[in-house]
């Protein structure tokens, strides 16, 4: 072992021991480099899901699928009724995390990088169960209502999101140097 690395790690594991926070590693830090699209894409989040949730009212509304798209009510309240409300529910908790993330990114706090492979994997699941709560209900499918193939495509979007950023939250010595206190 070369002896230059072992007093480095000496003088870190007595610094880590007498404040009892975790020191700063050698390298890049801040809210640069891939953090900028993890910033941008937060923010953009939070406007999307904002906007989903204040439309909820226009959306919900019977007579927009029945008058409109010929719906029949008992396929509104059978099948798109509970599907709507599922998309609320999950629009209000991932604008939950969006906003605790945010937070949490500012103030740099070592839950972050957690919370934000949180968020990713909440995606995938969120996309998965609307594709097989849309893809069950043959009846929409019939009438051209319901269509699954976009709520596929956002599994395999949420899936490439999760392959590129939760190995760089896990790995990126930018965010283990930013994300400390």
């Amino acid at each position: 072992m070369d002896s230059r690395y072992g007093k480095q790690d000496d003088e870190l594991e007595m610094y880590s021991s007498r404040s009892g926070t975790r020191p700063e590693l050698p390298g890049i830090s801040g809210l640069g480099g891939w953090l900028i699209l993890i910033q941008i894409s937060l923010w953009a989040s939070l406007v999307f899901l904002f906007s989903d949730i204040s439309q909820v009212t226009v959306i919900m509304d019977p007579a927009r699928w029945e008058g409109s798209r010929g719906v029949d009510p008992q396929l509104y309240a059978e099948v798109i009724r509970p599907l709507l409300w599922f998309g609320f529910i999950s629009s209000v908790i991932l604008f939950v995390i969006v906003v605790v993330n945010l937070v949490l990114l500012y103030r740099r706090k070592r839950l972050f990088p957690r919370l934000m492979i949180v968020q990713y994997i909440v995606n995938v699941i969120i996309g998965v169960v609307t594709w097989i709560l849309i893809a069950q209900n043959e009846v929409g499918r019939e009438e051209h209502v319901l269509d699954a193939t976009p709520a596929f495509h956002l599994i395999v979007r949420s899936l490439l999101t999760c392959c590129i950023f939760i190995p760089y939250f896990l790995k990126s010595v930018r965010v283990k140097n930013t994300f400390i206190k």
